[in-house]
C-alpha cells in the first residue's frame, strides 16, 4: 500500500503542482496588469493616430419583422477587437500564459451603443460580460445580443417587396481622431445563420462614416431582405382574385330570385372588411402608398358599380311589354347580338291568297296578318319567280334587353377584375 501511495504521489503531484503554479502566475499577472491601470483613459499611443475598434457581426436568426411598428428584431453575436498596449506581457515570465479573461468592468471599453433602437435597450456591453486579453495586448469580446432596431419600410410593391434595414452602432464619447470604429473582414459572417420562414437576406453592406452633425464615428450594418411571397400569394392575393370574380356572378342570378341586391351588398362588405384587414398589417405610410391599396380600391369601386348596374337592370327587367322599346335601344341590341332583319322567302300561290292581301312580289309582315289570313298562305322552303317575300322579325322585349345587360356586365366586370389583378401582380414584381 505504501508503494501504491508513493506511485500516485509521484504521478499526480507534478500536475497538481503545475495547476497551482498557473493559478498563482495568473494571479500575479493580474496584479501586475491592473495595479496602475486606469480604465477611463483610452489606450492611445502617441503618433499612432486614433485607436481602431474592429467590429464583426454573426447573425443567428431573424426573430421578428413587424411591418406595422417598423421594427427589425434579430439575434446575433457581436465581436469587438481593439489593442490596449498597457495589457501586454511576456508569456515566458508567467509560465507560458498567453491569454486571460477578465470582467468587462475591469478594462477600458469603446462605449459602443445601438443608435437605431426600437426600445430603450441601447447599450451593448453588460457588466457580466467577459473580455479576452492576449499576450500582445489585444482585447476581444464576443457576446450574444438581441438587436431591436428600427427599420424604415417601403411597402409599395407588397407582397413582392425588398427591404433595407440599417442597424447603426455609434461611439458618441470619443472623437474620430481618438477612436475609430471599423468593420473586420466582411463585417457580417453567416456561419451561424438559420433561414427565416418569411424573409431572405439577399445581401449585406457594412461601412463606417462620420456623424453628419458631429465628429464622432458610426458604423452601419445593412441587411437587404426579400419577402418570401408564397404565403401572401396563397392567403392574400388569391382570395382577392376570387372575391373579384365572385362579385361578377351576380349577373348570372335570375332577376326573379330576389337575391341580387343582397348578394352584391354582401360581396361589397366582404371586400371592405378584407381591405381593412390587409391595411392593418401594413404601416400607415403615404410615401409611397402600397400598390395593393389601389388594387383593393379598384375592387371596391367595381363592386359599387356592379350594385348600380344591378339596380338599373332590375328596373329594365320590370318594364311592361306594353311599353315599346325605343328604336335606339333596339338598334344597340341588334348590333350587340348580331341580329338583322331576316327576309324569309316562301313560294305563295296567288290564287290561294285572299283578295285583300298584296300582290306577289310584295313584302308581307306576318305579325300584321290575322291567324286566318296567315293560315291561307301555303309556304314552301324554295325560291321561285312568283314569290311573296314574307318578313318575320320579332322586336326585342324589355326582358331581352335586361338579359343583354346581364351578359355584357358579366363579361365587362369579369375582365376588369382579371386584368386589374394581372396588372397589379406584374407591376408589383418589378421590385424583384
Amino acid at each position: 500500500m505504501f508503494q501504491v501511495v508513493c506511485v500516485i504521489i509521484v504521478v499526480f503531484y507534478p500536475s497538481h503542482l503545475k495547476c497551482q503554479t498557473i493559478v498563482a502566475q495568473t494571479e500575479q499577472l493580474l496584479n501586475v496588469l491592473f495595479t496602475d491601470y486606469n480604465k477611463i483613459i483610452p489606450p492611445r499611443v502617441d503618433g499612432d493616430g486614433a485607436l481602431e475598434v474592429l467590429m464583426e457581426m454573426f447573425p443567428r436568426y431573424i426573430k421578428e419583422f413587424d411591418e406595422v411598428s417598423e421594427t427589425f428584431v434579430y439575434i446575433a453575436g457581436l465581436y469587438m477587437l481593439w489593442k490596449d498596449y498597457r495589457l501586454a506581457w511576456d508569456p515566458a515570465n508567467y509560465s507560458g500564459i498567453e491569454d486571460i479573461t477578465v470582467p468587462v468592468t475591469q478594462v477600458w471599453t469603446p462605449e459602443i451603443f445601438l443608435a437605431s433602437p426600437a426600445t430603450k435597450e441601447m447599450y451593448i456591453l453588460q457588466p457580466w460580460n467577459q473580455v479576452r486579453i492576449e499576450k500582445d495586448g489585444q482585447v476581444s469580446i464576443v457576446q450574444g445580443i438581441l438587436v431591436q432596431s428600427s427599420c424604415s419600410l417601403n411597402v409599395k410593391y407588397y407582397p413582392f417587396d425588398t427591404q433595407s434595414c440599417d442597424t447603426l452602432f455609434m461611439s458618441l464619447v470619443y472623437r474620430f481622431y481618438e477612436v475609430t470604429v471599423k468593420h473586420r473582414n466582411n463585417g457580417i459572417h453567416f456561419g451561424l445563420y438559420t433561414e427565416n420562414s418569411l424573409w431572405d437576406i439577399v445581401s449585406t453592406n457594412v461601412y463606417s462614416e462620420l456623424i453628419p452633425v458631429g465628429v464622432e464615428m458610426q458604423i452601419h450594418f445593412i441587411f437587404n431582405l426579400k419577402r418570401k411571397s408564397q404565403y401572401v400569394t396563397v392567403n392574400v392575393l388569391l382570395p382577392m382574385l376570387c372575391m373579384g370574380l365572385l362579385n361578377t356572378l351576380v349577373f348570372l342570378l335570375v332577376p326573379e330570385s330576389g337575391e341580387r341586391i343582397g348578394y352584391c351588398i354582401t360581396t361589397l362588405l366582404a371586400i371592405a372588411v378584407y381591405m381593412t384587414i390587409i391595411m392593418d398589417t401594413l404601416p400607415q405610410s403615404s410615401t409611397p402608398v402600397p400598390l395593393i391599396s389601389y388594387k383593393l380600391a379598384v375592387d371596391l369601386l367595381s363592386s359599387a358599380f356592379i350594385i348600380l348596374c344591378v339596380i338599373l337592370n332590375l328596373r329594365i327587367h320590370g318594364q311592361s311589354n306594353d311599353k315599346p322599346v325605343p328604336a335606339c335601344i333596339q338598334a344597340i341590341y341588334r348590333c350587340l347580338t348580331c341580329r338583322k332583319w331576316r327576309r324569309n322567302s316562301a313560294t305563295v300561290s296567288p290564287a290561294s291568297i285572299d283578295n285583300n292581301l298584296p300582290d306577289p312580289g310584295t313584302i308581307i309582315d306576318l305579325d300584321v296578318l290575322t291567324k286566318e289570313e296567315e293560315s291561307k298562305i301555303p309556304v314552301k322552303r324554295e325560291r321561285t319567280d312568283s314569290v311573296v317575300s314574307v318578313m318575320k322579325d320579332k322586336p326585342p322585349t324589355w326582358q331581352d334587353i335586361s338579359f343583354l345587360v346581364d351578359v355584357s356586365s358579366f363579361v365587362f366586370f369579369a375582365l376588369v377584375s382579371f386584368f386589374s389583378f394581372t396588372i397589379f401582380v406584374d407591376v408589383a414584381q418589378q421590385d424583384q
